[in-house]
């Protein structure tokens, strides 16, 4: 364990005169539900780099928890952010016309396959402030029909942190203590991706046909196919472990969610708008879904969140059915406007797909001499590193130690999962930053084994 300086438990960079005060007066103020990784506060950022209020420099391998598709004050983010708070920053489109909503829906309409939409005008787009409201939204569409109440998702899964989103969540048990599912009930699977901390050292194991599990046990043996509102899913999982599901599951649940009338929703909350090397991570699947959710890389750090599906599914709804006082902020959708901009102009739906590939294949073969390592996974820049203890149990204090020293090294990188190490840098990090932040993590892991692997986690 590193013998750096401590605040509440948290790990401080030697100069930390102006950090710890703030954590004291954070303590003091804020609700003790927030979690905190090390003594990181934040000062200011450009692009992949921020300084802390100590005057530190990091590289960012985090982005704000993948939000910062643009990286830190993008400059023409800025400029529209800055544009149309000048005009107004709030006019309220429940009740009014919002020139940027319709822009911004236009766009959504455009880069998002649905299932059954032949043209962008096949499509209708609702708004919300966060990915919890846009699973809220996209499960009271979904429960809307009639006599459809059942929700199946999948274990390992981090949906939000409302009641419904929640119901649905199964990450984390501390996520879902001392509250109840929503009524009408929901049912988890297991999700077929690879988890070695859980499994055989060689990563071995899988669950199989999922599809087919949900087809002969789910359905058939408790519940009825035609009360089943929706299968909702991460294309690959974030808070679960950054886990990438086995070749044909999609492709066998969207042929069992067509069989028997059951919407798919997909969570791109964490993987879409680019992060993986296609605007939506669902996209390297080759399925499609029925409502996409989408929210953190949305706005570049400005909250929106968004549902996409088809116009016979969202027309279900008629006035009032569901609604947002500050969805769909006029700012906010500036932002957003101009990250899709920004993505499409800078090249980075390919440059986020090269750069994963040779971070993935990197750090694959550095694998192959470093026995914590277990399993690198992930697509564009969504890559996950995880680590056994030596009797191959998941060795999360190791996982913790290797976060805590990157951040001593000055990168700043989160945990998922129950001992993997996350990479999601903004899609702008340039190659050299990458390989940079990569040479830490390296030399991070080596470190940490000579020091610990030995030692229980």
């Amino acid at each position: 364990m590193t013998n750096a300086p401590r605040e509440q438990g948290f790990i401080l960079r030697d100069k930390h005169d102006n950090a710890r005060p703030l954590m004291q007066r954070d303590a003091n103020s804020l609700s003790p539900s927030y979690t905190r990784s090390y003594g990181f506060v934040m000062d200011h950022g450009k692009g992949s780099t921020m300084w802390d209020v100590d005057g530190h420099e990091y590289l960012d391998f985090a982005a704000g928890i993948a939000v910062l598709s643009t990286g830190h004050a993008h400059p023409k983010v800025i400029e529209a952010i800055t544009k149309q708070a000048q005009k107004y920053v709030h006019i309220g489109a429940t009740d009014f016309y919002c020139p940027m909503q319709v822009e911004l829906a236009e766009r959504l309409q455009q880069i998002t396959p649905i299932n059954g939409a032949d043209s962008p005008s096949d499509k209708r787009v609702y708004f919300g402030n966060s990915g919890t409201e846009a699973i809220e939204a996209a499960l009271k569409l979904a429960r809307y029909r009639e006599n459809r109440n059942y929700i199946i998702g999948f274990y390992g899964s981090f949906h939000g942190r409302s009641y419904g989103a929640l119901s649905v969540t199964a990450s984390k048990y501390v996520q879902r203590a001392n509250y109840p599912y929503i009524p009408g009930g929901v049912e988890h699977v297991p999700y077929p991706g690879k988890w070695g901390s859980e499994r055989a050292k060689d990563d071995s194991y899988d669950w199989g046909d999922v599809a087919q599990y949900i087809e002969d046990f789910v359905l058939k043996r408790k519940l009825p196919a035609k009360e089943v509102a929706a299968i909702l899913v991460e294309p690959i999982q974030g808070e679960g472990g950054y886990v990438v599901p086995r070749d044909d599951f999609f492709p066998n649940l969207r042929s069992l969610c067509d069989r028997h009338g059951i919407l798919l929703i997909v969570d791109e909350i964490q993987s879409g708008v680019g992060r993986t090397g296609n605007w939506w991570a669902v996209e390297n699947t080759g399925v499609k879904a029925d409502i996409v959710c989408t929210a953190k890389g949305l706005g570049s750090g400005f909250p929106i969140s968004a549902i996409i599906a088809h116009k016979d599914v969202m027309g279900q709804w008629i006035p009032g059915a569901h609604a947002s006082t500050f969805g769909g902020n006029p700012v906010a959708c500036a932002a957003a406007l101009a990250t899709l901009d920004v993505i499409e102009e800078e090249g980075l739906l390919a440059h986020a797909a090269a750069l994963g590939n040779y971070g993935i294949g990197r750090l694959s073969e550095f694998m192959k001499s470093h026995p914590s390592m277990v399993r690198v996974d992930g697509r564009g820049l969504m890559i996950g590193i995880e680590f056994l203890t030596a009797d191959g149990k998941p060795a999360a204090k190791f996982r913790d130690e290797v976060v805590d020293h990157a951040f001593l090294h000055g990168l700043v990188t989160l945990a998922c999962g129950a001992s993997t190490l996350r990479i999601c840098p903004p899609l702008v990090i340039r190659h050299d930053e990458f390989e940079r932040g990569l040479d830490i993590i390296e030399r991070v892991i080596s470190h940490c084994e000579e020091m610990y692997y030995d030692v229980q986690a």
